[in-house]
């Protein structure tokens, strides 16, 4: 695991923070309780694990992601920080 703070740079979208440091978005949102857009300037706390980072597809559901990477449903919903999952969401896995 590595943490460090990154400083919101112009330009900077929640979203394109997620692909740059491979993290969901869900999981910057919760780590600084961000209640809004982020803006140039706030610092941000990011923890990145060893993990993978998995795309959520039209088929999928939290069972069978769990079943596909040999891991608890609950745990999936628990580390992103989510209630349940989407299609199109990345979630770390």
């Amino acid at each position: 695991m590595k943490n460090f703070f990154y400083r919101v740079q112009q330009g900077d979208t929640i979203s394109r923070l997620s692909n740059m440091f491979n993290l969901p978005v869900t999981e910057i949102i919760a780590l600084n309780n961000l209640k809004g857009e982020i803006e140039e300037g706030d610092l941000l706390f990011i923890q990145t694990y060893d993990c993978v980072l998995y795309t959520v597809k039209p088929q999928d559901t939290v069972y069978s992601i769990a079943k596909k990477f040999n891991v608890s449903p609950q745990k999936i919903l628990d580390d992103n920080h989510l209630p349940y999952v989407w299609w199109g969401l990345k979630i770390k896995v």
